[in-house]
């Protein structure tokens, strides 16, 4: 999935629980459950359920332009400010064993602020009984000023 904001300095990848991952089913709503425990995963700042939900050869291109790896994104996890995301606008799709998901993704301030708002697409692929993200790209959308 996709942060808002990402810590410029690279901390060593924390060690996770092996944990047995979650499976979804091969439908519309198992890929929907996938992404909002992608987002479950990120609220919580939960690195077990993360690396359970992003494929070793994950990447993300932010809405800044820079390309994040899987091992990026577990190693940031603990510093993600803390927020609410809220997903709207969502298109889900599934041709043949890769998903898409689209929409849009507003973070929330623990004050109730917005905080930023990025229109995304996740890619996901059918592995080992679960979706598995492979890619996500977001593409900033102005906040309305007051």
């Amino acid at each position: 999935m996709f942060w808002l904001l990402l810590a410029a300095a690279t901390p060593p990848v924390p060690a996770l629980a092996a944990a047995p991952c979650p499976t979804e089913p091969r439908t519309l709503a198992g890929l929907r459950q996938a992404e909002d425990r992608w987002v479950a995963a990120l609220e919580a700042r939960d690195g077990a359920a993360l690396a359970c939900r992003l494929a070793s050869d994950f990447t993300d291109n932010d809405w800044q332009g820079a390309v994040h790896h899987r091992d990026d994104m577990l190693a940031h996890l603990p510093q993600r400010p803390p927020s609410h995301l809220r997903l709207t606008d969502l298109t889900v799709r599934i041709e043949g064993a890769t998903g898409i998901v689209r929409g849009l993704n507003t973070q929330i301030a623990p004050d109730g602020r917005t905080v930023g708002r990025v229109r995304f697409t996740d890619i996901f692929v059918w592995r080992a009984g679960r979706w598995q993200a492979i890619a996500a790209q977001e593409t900033v959308v102005a906040t309305p000023k007051p």
